[in-house]
């Protein structure tokens, strides 16, 4: 799995068409799903995730012990 990290500073529907070309390629290339972490907290980028095709995996409690989840993004789901 290769974990992943984005900035987005100003979404608009063109950045997201690219966003998602990216992620295809960026996936081709490397071939098995990309991975991120989100914490409970961060309810924005959680709706990112979910408005971009990222699937939520699993949960897991973090070492400052708050609630994270796991979403993935592959071309066969995202």
């Amino acid at each position: 799995m290769h974990w992943f990290h984005t900035d987005v500073f100003k979404w608009t529907p063109e950045v997201k068409k690219k966003y998602l070309e990216d992620l295809n390629l960026l996936q081709y290339l490397v071939g098995t799903p990309l991975v991120a972490l989100v914490e409970e907290d961060n309810t924005k980028l959680a709706k990112f995730g979910k408005s971009t095709g990222w699937k939520l995996e699993q949960p897991l409690r973090l070492d400052n012990g708050q609630l994270g989840y796991i979403y993935s993004w592959s071309k066969n789901h995202g």
